[in-house]
């Protein structure tokens, strides 16, 4: 049971760690950039704005991998405490 948590656990972590580094990639296939509200952004100009949004749209792609990288943390401490 411990080597099948410790393999869970890494594979769940290898995922997380794909998703925080394709972050670019998974925004624009998943053309997340439109769906960003950036209402607070009102005094940005057109191109800033862009910018603005797709750095928004990454930095929520990265931190769902960096909270599924955490999850796969703490199925391996589980794994290795008994």
């Amino acid at each position: 049971m411990g080597t099948l948590l410790k393999i869970t656990a890494f594979i769940i972590m290898g995922i997380g760690a794909f998703i925080n580094y394709g972050a670019r990639l998974i925004t624009k296939r998943m053309n997340l950039v439109e769906k960003v509200d950036a209402s607070e952004a009102d005094e940005l100009s057109g191109e800033e704005l862009e910018k603005y949004k797709e750095t928004k749209a990454i930095v929520r792609v990265k931190m769902m991998g960096f909270l599924v990288v955490l999850a796969g943390i703490l199925v391996l401490f589980v794994a290795l405490k008994k």
